[in-house]
């Protein structure tokens, strides 16, 4: 699978750098584990920020940048990373899913990127990421449709199926899913800083997620 990033961000000012790794997972109940993870890693953002709003994390500042350049209100369309972590700072935690989701949230938090976690069998074709056009949208995971618009999307030969706003219910995860392609979606932050995130996350997903791991 190729993936490739349309110019016209380039074009609006901003570089995108994606990390783009693909695995073979078992998906189950997360582990005991990977809950706790979680928790400190949010308990250490909490501590990270003492009190400043999400939106002063430099990671979060350049993603929210990115979108207002694209032409989507960040305020209205939240980078989904800033969802995550205003729920975590808000002390409301995180809805567990399955081991694949919740390593995904967990990248999320400690890097401040939106993370895509897709079921590559359910992926036809090369992806772009690419920015929404009118009309577009797609079935939001479990909140219904989505106006992807001046959204930054990615899309196969079907059209959008993710986006660093939120993800769309036709490639996500379910007990059967046995192949994912996960996406961290570096708007407007710096090569070095995709690379060090990238094998952060490659940790994570290896520990938690692959076909050798025992599922609790």
């Amino acid at each position: 699978m190729k993936i490739t990033v349309d110019k016209t961000f380039t074009d609006k000012g901003f570089a995108v750098h994606l990390a783009a790794l693909s695995y073979t997972v078992r998906v189950g109940k997360s582990p005991s584990g990977l809950i706790q993870s979680i928790t400190e890693e949010g308990e250490s953002r909490q501590t990270e920020l003492m009190g400043d709003p999400v939106s002063s994390d430099p990671v979060i500042a350049a993603l929210r940048e990115a979108f207002k350049l694209c032409g989507k209100d960040p305020s209205r369309y939240r980078p989904s990373s800033e969802a995550l972590l205003r729920r975590i700072m808000a002390g409301k935690g995180l809805y567990s899913v399955n081991n694949v989701v919740d390593a995904g949230n967990l990248i999320s938090i400690g890097t401040g990127l939106p993370i895509g976690v897709y079921d590559s069998a359910k992926i036809s074709g090369d992806c772009t990421l690419r920015l929404g056009g009118t009309g577009e949208s797609y079935d939001w995971v479990g909140r219904g449709n989505i106006n992807l618009e001046h959204l930054p999307v990615m899309a196969d030969d079907h059209g959008p199926f993710g986006s660093p706003f939120s993800d769309s219910a036709r490639t996500s995860i379910s007990e059967d899913t046995t192949e994912v392609l996960l996406v961290l979606y570096g708007l407007n932050v710096s090569v070095e800083l995709m690379e060090q995130m990238a094998e952060a996350a490659d940790l994570i997903f290896e520990k938690y997620c692959t076909e050798d791991v025992t599922i609790n």
